[in-house]
């Protein structure tokens, strides 16, 4: 029973709120069943912290973590706080590797979050990309980091399902991006989502709710798309929007065979 918060591994778990350290180390702290049977599943855990009296769906996930090889370790309530980001009562916490995830064959479809800075939504966004068939996520310098603790449960394991790159500028998108047409996210914009033919290879840009997309996001854009709404409606959030826009795509797409 680990009862201190100076051990070694609740002391790692605490500097993992940090995106420096994230980002150094490759590592992403996850709290929740749900998120630690996804890690466990694809095999990216490495130790776990678990309450000594867990419930069922608790003992659940840290089964599937011992399954997988992970070190699972039994933790009073106060040291699961210190190691948890989330200001809620955690009964599992974990830290895992970040999911490397390949890019599937297939036509593109991409979502880039362009400047998005609430981690909720991020990771939302990451979740609708994920169901909505996205085949790659795209992250630019000023959003949140996809992988934080917040992000993380906002995708409600997604970043296990779609690769997720950073890319500051379009030049520096991967190869399986060229050729792809990208559309930008705007409220006002005089397309409407729907009247755009997202069968092929597509891309849309989501930016944040307050500036929009960046000048050179813009730029390598075809077209600016928007979601038609009631009058006296200012706009969806960022995530409500990106939603939308992505499975109506993926409504298209399931009607036409992929290559």
């Amino acid at each position: 029973m680990i009862t201190s918060v100076r051990n070694p591994q609740v002391a790692l778990a605490r500097r993992l709120h940090r995106a420096s350290v994230r980002q150094r180390d490759g590592l992403i702290l996850l709290e929740g069943p749900r998120l630690v049977t996804e890690a466990a599943e694809a095999g990216l855990l490495q130790t776990v912290l678990v309450a000594d009296y867990p419930k069922a769906d608790i003992q659940l996930a840290a089964d599937a973590a011992a399954n997988a090889g992970a070190r699972v370790l039994a933790a009073s309530p106060h040291v699961l706080s210190a190691a948890a980001d989330s200001a809620s009562r955690q009964a599992i916490v974990a830290i895992g590797r970040r999911p490397q995830v390949a890019t599937p064959s297939g036509t593109p479809l991409i979502l880039v979050i362009d400047g998005v800075q609430d981690p909720g939504n991020v990771g939302t966004l990451i979740r609708s990309g994920a169901a909505a068939g996205a085949t790659l996520i795209v992250r630019t310098p000023g959003s949140a980091d996809p992988f934080g603790p917040k992000a993380m449960r906002a995708g409600v394991g997604a970043h296990f399902r779609v690769p997720i790159h950073d890319a500051a500028t379009p030049n520096a998108l991967q190869p399986s991006a060229n050729g792809v047409d990208l559309y930008e996210a705007a409220a006002n914009a005089a397309c409407p989502y729907d009247e755009v033919d997202w069968t092929g290879p597509r891309g849309l840009v989501v930016g944040a709710e307050t500036r929009g997309v960046s000048s050179a996001w813009r730029a390598a854009c075809r077209d600016t798309v928007g979601v038609p709404m009631k009058r006296g409606v200012e706009s969806l959030n960022a995530a409500a929007a990106g939603a939308v826009i992505l499975f109506e795509a993926a409504r298209q797409r399931a009607a036409v065979p992929q290559s």
